[in-house]
């Protein structure tokens, strides 16, 4: 599900030719789901719901909401390969559309071109906007920032990072870290949203970083949906996150849901590394051939903690993966891999919110 803290171990090995992305980047179904009308003003959204949408800003493209949890929803931050196209593209674009390196393939089997602007290089995706729930951001780890301001609201500026290999060697030859800063702001009374980037050689200057705050649309609130359904749902299990991938690379899946046994708990310093969380996770991908092979051979690896079905006439996968110290037998999860059903996967519009699937957390 996001950077370190919504990585899953996928087992199922991903498709060479990745399918084509939505808006809110979820996989071949670009014309079903267009993006929520703009507001001028945010609103205080609830939990497992979305308050924005994807932008571009300058050299940098921002993805709808890809992640839910109960305190924040966040989005993945690209280069623009082509900033100076950037007046022609939608202001609100999937950023896994604009970073495949070539052609994609529906799972129906109809090829798209490569997406205008593509050089044919990956894109980094180091950076990632999470936009906190009311109440739900704590901003100690901002002690000491620089006060800036976005909108007339209140931010803070710091810098931070991990050593790089390219960083400067100081006088007694070791690594210094690198400049990498971070900004977290107010977009309304009480609720703030931060950018976070991992990168010297991507990371935007405090200008641009400003600029893609200011830039951040609101929309509608809407609950986020999912494409999965359990019946019954795993006994003690609640949602803890719902979303479109289990990595900032992910292009495979199209709906991913972690139910786990503890709730997350806020105010958050910093998104959570929900692989800490005891959890299952569900998900719905698209198969190409060497997947659905694997699958039919067997729907369980000895050691794995995973469990796969294929579905509509193999287009698709369902599978359920136990993380955490204790995680579930092989014969568990064969068990709630039975109980799993697909929403019409080609139809993102079709799907339920996840709140109306999945018990939330209080």
């Amino acid at each position: 599900m996001i950077a370190g803290a919504t990585a899953a171990v996928m087992l199922l090995t991903p498709p060479a030719i990745a399918p084509a992305a939505d808006p809110d980047g979820n996989l071949a179904v670009a014309e079903a789901s267009p993006s929520p009308a703009r507001r001028a003003e945010f609103t205080q959204g609830r939990p497992f719901e979305t308050t924005y949408s994807g932008y571009t800003s300058g050299r940098y493209i921002v993805g709808d909401p890809d992640l839910v949890t109960t305190g924040y929803q966040q989005s993945t931050i690209d280069l623009n390969p082509a900033p100076t196209a950037a007046a022609s593209v939608s202001a609100s674009v999937s950023a896994p559309a604009l970073a495949r390196t070539g052609p994609s393939v529906s799972p129906r089997g109809a090829v798209s071109a490569t997406p205008p602007g593509d050089l044919g290089d990956p894109v980094p995706r180091e950076g990632r906007l999470v936009v906190y729930n009311t109440g739900a951001f704590d901003t100690r780890e901002f002690a000491g920032g620089s006060k800036v301001t976005v909108g007339g609201r209140t931010a803070l500026l710091r810098h931070t990072g991990k050593p790089s290999t390219s960083a400067a060697a100081d006088k007694a030859g070791c690594c210094r870290e690198p400049v990498v800063p971070t900004l977290a702001w107010q977009y309304m009374p009480g609720a703030w949203a931060a950018i976070y980037w991992s990168s010297l050689e991507t990371a935007p200057t405090r200008d641009e970083l400003i600029a893609l705050a200011d830039a951040l649309p609101a929309t509608d609130p809407r609950p986020f949906p999912t494409g999965i359904r359990a019946d019954p749902v795993p006994k003690g299990y609640r949602l803890l996150a719902a979303g479109t991938r289990t990595s900032p690379y992910d292009e495979t899946n199209l709906s991913v849901v972690r139910l786990g046994l503890k709730p997350l708990t806020g105010p958050f310093t910093a998104p959570v590394d929900l692989g800490q969380y005891p959890s299952i996770i569900l998900t719905l991908g698209v198969a190409d051939q060497l997947t659905s092979d694997k699958i039919g051979k067997s729907a369980c690896w000895p050691g794995g903690n995973v469990c796969a079905t294929l579905v509509e006439d193999r287009q698709f996968f369902l599978q359920v993966e136990s993380v955490g110290d204790r995680p579930l037998t092989a014969t568990e999860l064969s068990a709630i891999v039975g109980t799993l059903t697909a929403e019409q996967p080609d139809d993102r519009t079709t799907w339920p919110a996840a709140t109306s699937v999945f018990t939330p957390d209080p």
